[in-house]
């Protein structure tokens, strides 16, 4: 469907979908707990690329997304099963102290900045919405919409170090193990949901 103008109150109500399902909140805690043995440049190097990456993968879904999972015969079934999968280890992670690296790699920025772009920031949920709102109203207000998202969720990664100065080490810590049991309950329901939808 084409539209020629832009509806500002359709671009309010993308922009809230997106914000919500997007949740930036939710991706702070664990950004701290995985940049905690981080310096501060190392910190806001991968908030960086964290946005970066996540605006790169909904631009890209949102305009060659359908005809690439229909080219490759991949569902958005299969993208949730994924990313449950990679949450789930991330979840695992947390919870019991380990890493799946190599110890050189482990806590690297890059690393950071891939798991918190997806699946946290765009997962399934956001990039099925992506398609359904270019639908609705065309490409352009979810685009804005969801590039004034990732604007707030920056700010938001960028100053997760002053949540850290604040809460103090033990209390990251604490909230690491009792966020990746969250992380867990949240991989097993996108690993199920993906089987049984």
């Amino acid at each position: 469907m084409q539209h020629s103008m832009l509806d500002p109150s359709a671009l309010v109500a993308s922009f809230i979908t997106i914000f919500i399902i997007m949740d930036p909140f939710a991706s702070v805690p664990y950004f701290l707990a995985l940049t905690q043995k981080m310096t501060r440049k190392e910190a806001v190097a991968a908030a960086n690329k964290a946005i970066l990456i996540a605006g790169v993968i909904a631009v890209i879904f949102l305009f060659v997304g359908p005809n690439l999972l229909d080219y490759l015969g991949v569902t958005l079934a299969d993208f949730r099963v994924g990313g449950g999968i990679v949450l789930g280890l991330l979840g695992l992670e947390m919870v019991l102290g380990f890493s799946f690296s190599p110890p050189d790699e482990a806590h690297n920025w890059n690393a950071v900045a891939v798991l918190i772009a997806t699946p946290l920031l765009t997962g399934p949920g956001l990039l099925s919405s992506l398609l359904i709102l270019s639908e609705e109203h065309g490409f352009a207000t979810p685009l804005i919409a969801t590039a004034l998202a990732l604007l707030v969720s920056w700010a938001l990664l960028r100053n997760s170090e002053r949540v850290r100065q604040a809460l103090g080490r033990h209390a990251i810590e604490i909230t690491s193990k009792v966020f990746g049991l969250l992380l867990l309950t949240l991989a097993v329901n996108y690993v199920r949901v993906g089987l049984t939808g």
